[in-house]
């Protein structure tokens, strides 16, 4: 099998969703390799841990992707030639919308459920502002939106004050970014999430936490099923939507 390393990788997450396939055509026209990492992330909760789910070959298919003790790819012999292209997408892939991001998504759901309770008891007002949260170039929590200056101050006061959210907030964006920049690879450019332009001072601008959570949160009966405080699938969207709506397609292809 032969592979143009020049096509990039198709992960399809056009806008408001992520497909249950990445795809790089071959030069022939008649043949293809494909990488199916999405489906676990879209139609299920991950079943095994992250290290396990990231080449196992089955009829000249890879079907799962894991990684050696040495953190290569374990990859067949016969693809070995197309390995950069291959750990670019299975690494974008699993920073982006499988593993990191949104498991650090998922904490930053968890605590601020936490937190908030005793934010709004401090100011019920809050509930009805429009409001968010992201985290600024330094790594601090700060409010966004409509609030005047004491709101503003309590909610950020009470955000920083806990270390676990303000943890999982910098993780996200650190993991976010990484996953941006492997995507666009060698040649800079996308037609996924790496082709918008966010980056360590404009994050805060573009990301709203808040809305992330209000929009793409499980309810108690699948959160108890999945263990999960995020739907996946929900959460891709709006990450998307918030993509579309507030960062430029510097990158397109």
């Amino acid at each position: 099998m032969k592979i143009n390393p020049s096509v990039g990788q198709h992960l399809h997450a056009k806008n408001n969703q992520v497909s249950d396939e990445v795809k790089t055509v071959a030069s022939n026209d008649k043949e293809a390799f494909k990488v199916d990492p999405a489906k676990q992330f879209i139609n299920s909760e991950p079943t095994h841990p992250a290290e396990q789910m990231r080449a196992k070959s089955d009829n000249g298919k890879l079907t799962v992707i894991t990684y050696k003790p040495d953190g290569k790819l374990d990859l067949p012999a016969r693809y070995e030639e197309h390995r950069a292209l291959i750990e670019r997408v299975a690494n974008s892939t699993s920073k982006l919308y499988l593993h990191d991001t949104p498991a650090a998504a998922d904490k930053i759901t968890e605590e601020y459920d936490k937190i908030s309770a005793y934010l709004y008891a401090h100011n019920p007002r809050l509930r009805h502002k429009s409001w968010g949260f992201s985290v600024d170039d330094s790594g601090k929590l700060v409010a966004t939106g409509h609030l005047n200056q004491a709101d503003m101050q309590l909610v950020e006061d009470v955000l920083n004050s806990n270390d676990e959210l303000v943890s999982a907030a910098r993780d996200f964006k650190a993991s976010f970014l990484e996953g941006l920049e492997i995507e666009r690879g060698s040649e800079g450019k996308s037609q996924y999430w790496g082709k918008y332009d966010v980056n360590e001072d404009n994050f805060a601008e573009i990301i709203d936490f808040k809305e992330m959570v209000a929009q793409s949160r499980n309810s108690e009966l699948q959160r108890e099923k999945t263990g999960y405080f995020l739907n996946k699938w929900e959460w891709t969207i709006n990450i998307a939507d918030q993509l579309q709506a507030r960062a430029q397609p510097t990158f397109a292809k």
